[in-house]
């Protein structure tokens, strides 16, 4: 399975502790926000859980700033990964730690594009320990 969610990929950030407990500010909570109101859109709304161990691929399309020197977008790949990750536990799969495999790129969107995601899930097998 395969979709393609058109935004831009954010990194996730360190969630800020305040009184009433963690939350996420700025790029990362709009992104987390705008993400989760398309995930049925894209997917499907008669969609049941995954429940099995997962392999996960995952091109991110970061938009490019209008200028700069860096071949490829700047922050961590896991902290992209992260951010798309969170955005579909609960709405693709139970939770991320089913995600056994993966293999994720990042790069530039082309220029003019607002960046996009593409990510394909492989339902895995449940090995039985002997």
């Amino acid at each position: 399975m395969e979709w393609r969610f058109d935004i831009s990929p954010v990194a996730a950030s360190r969630p800020r502790v305040g009184k009433w407990g963690a939350y996420y500010t700025g790029a990362y909570k709009d992104f987390r926000e705008k993400a989760s109101e398309i995930v049925y859109s894209v997917i499907g709304t008669e969609r049941e859980l995954i429940t099995t161990p997962l392999a996960i691929s995952l091109e991110l399309y970061v938009k490019r700033p209008k200028s700069t020197e860096k071949k490829y977008p700047r922050a961590d790949i896991d902290n992209y990964t992260k951010a798309v990750f969170d955005v579909m536990n609960g709405k693709l799969w139970e939770d991320d730690e089913q995600i056994i495999a993966m293999h994720v790129i990042k790069e530039w969107a082309e220029k003019g594009s607002e960046g996009y995601f593409i990510l394909g899930v492989s339902e895995q097998r449940d090995k039985k320990k002997k």
